[in-house]
């Protein structure tokens, strides 16, 4: 799941735009038209011609209020955009769908006899190991083949190990998010996500938790 936040990342362009006081929920729609004008090609793909005006009109309307310092317009820019991305999870349709498939993605499906061989292979591993970081990363691994394999409550059962050898393992929170939202208990998702949040300092995060609330809103309609 670490990779899928990478979408945040190409998001923090470089500007030269034109001079625009605009909001956060009136870039969120703009970039909404936008991405639904857009059709093929990952999100990223549909996101970065739609954002680049946006993220340039911003970074210029900054400096010409006087923030020169780059590293604090690159930090507002950072937020601006998860913000706008915040905003589109719940506004508009067709985003939301695309980044909940990909959420959802994050373990690809392999109920095989392999990967249950795999699940075997690891347990008495982890059984005979001794080095407790060493356990961890097996335990990760376990868990990573036993949601792919959908034994949702086996692995919670090796996330809370791994939580009661590392309670700051902010990844073990992420991994019983997806559980948990795949489950349709998102109100304990949230809770892992700012779990998670708390612990890693990593606020684009806060874009798993609204996926989550999102999903909550349409399982009741």
């Amino acid at each position: 799941m670490k990779t899928w936040a990478l979408i945040l990342v190409v998001l923090i362009l470089e500007a030269c735009g034109t001079k625009s006081e605009l909001s956060i929920e009136g870039a969120s729609i703009e970039l909404c038209a936008c991405f639904n004008s857009q059709t093929t090609g990952t999100i990223d793909d549909r996101l970065s011609p739609c954002l680049q005006q946006i993220v340039n009109n911003k970074n210029d309307e900054w400096q010409s209020s006087g923030i020169i310092n780059q590293d604090t317009i690159k930090y507002k820019l950072s937020m601006f955009t998860l913000h706008i991305m915040i905003d589109m999870t719940r506004t508009c349709e067709n985003y939301f769908a695309a980044v909940n498939e990909l959420y959802d993605k994050g373990y690809p499906t392999d109920t095989t006899e392999l990967n249950k061989k795999v699940i075997k292979e690891l347990s008495t591993r982890i059984e005979t190991e001794v080095s407790m970081d060493s356990v961890k990363s097996l335990l990760h691994k376990k868990v990573y083949r036993l949601i792919q394999a959908k034994e949702f409550d086996m692995a919670l059962q090796s996330i809370d190990s791994i939580k009661s050898l590392d309670d700051t393992d902010y990844d073990a929170n992420l991994a019983s998010a997806y559980i948990f939202n795949q489950k349709g208990l998102h109100d304990k998702a949230v809770i892992e996500i700012t779990r998670a949040i708390e612990l890693s300092g990593n606020e684009n995060l806060k874009l798993y938790a609204e996926i989550a609330k999102k999903k909550k809103l349409i399982s009741k309609n």
